[in-house]
């Protein structure tokens, strides 16, 4: 007859479970939902498949007594839904309106272990309880970084404006899901199942500039700086270059020669 028993018994929504073994002479049953990893003083000995094991089976003959043994459950269908942001925001190019700009990203991503031992090694360690809080935490900066990567070549290759960011959230989203999902399994066993790209914000000031480029508004634009100027002024508030709108370019912002009538470097009617 069996003395001690340990078997899974807490909720499948968590990613793992640890339980202490009280005896060596105890029996473990590993349901199918999970995989089990024994732990003695810290140390990995076994990962274990579903099925009925004898724990003293994995030890030596002269483990000490007083040796601490832990059976942690791994969840192999778990998953956890996890917020990313980015602190700071990126800078990316325009090339349409020929500037730099600021703008934020933020969304969700869903995860689950994928590879057990790598996992407890390089994540969950001694925790006692991994919460959605911590892992964020952990994450955040390997999510920004493969964030940042592939936003910037996306945007490249494919062109996009600034006013056209939200219509490739999709797109956008599925390339980073690629490489974060890689990046993520090969360090930290964790596989990566959805991201999404949910707001995307562009700085304030940089979103008037853009704008004001885009319509024209010569007069709004300084043309050393780029700094949105007020109706009228006659210097800029930021840079301190004397305005003049009639041969600021209101694409690029060359400044040309008085009484131009074509921009000098991008050909626009002035």
């Amino acid at each position: 007859m069996e003395q001690n028993r340990i078997q899974f018994s807490g909720s499948n929504s968590q990613l793992f479970t640890r339980v202490a073994v009280q005896s060596p002479k105890t029996t473990l049953i590993v349901p199918e939902t999970h995989n089990a990893i024994l732990i003695k003083d810290g140390q990995m000995l076994q990962t274990l498949k579903s099925g009925k094991y004898q724990i003293s089976d994995f030890l030596e003959k002269e483990t000490d007594e007083n040796s601490v043994l832990e059976v942690l459950f791994m969840s192999k269908t778990a998953k956890l839904k996890l917020l990313w942001g980015t602190a700071q925001k990126f800078t990316f190019f325009d090339e349409f309106a020929g500037e730099n700009y600021r703008v934020g990203f933020s969304g969700d991503f869903e995860v689950q272990i994928g590879d057990p031992r790598k996992c407890y090694l390089y994540l969950i360690g001694v925790s006692q309880n991994l919460t959605a809080e911590a892992l964020q935490e952990r994450l955040q900066s390997n999510v920004v970084s493969v964030t940042e990567l592939c936003l910037l070549d996306y945007i490249k290759q494919h062109r996009v404006p600034y006013n056209q960011l939200s219509n490739c959230k999709k797109e956008m989203s599925d390339k980073i899901l690629g490489q974060l999902s890689h990046k993520l399994q090969s360090e930290y066993g964790i596989a990566v199942f959805s991201f999404n790209i949910l707001n995307i914000i562009i700085d304030g000031e940089d979103l008037k500039r853009l704008q004001a480029l885009k319509s024209g508004k010569q007069t709004n634009i300084c043309a050393g700086c780029g700094a949105v100027l007020s109706e009228g002024a006659k210097f800029c508030p930021e840079c301190g270059l004397k305005t003049n709108s009639k041969n600021i370019c209101p694409v690029c912002g060359n400044v040309n020669p008085e009484n131009s009538k074509f921009c000098s470097s991008c050909g626009t009617r002035l």
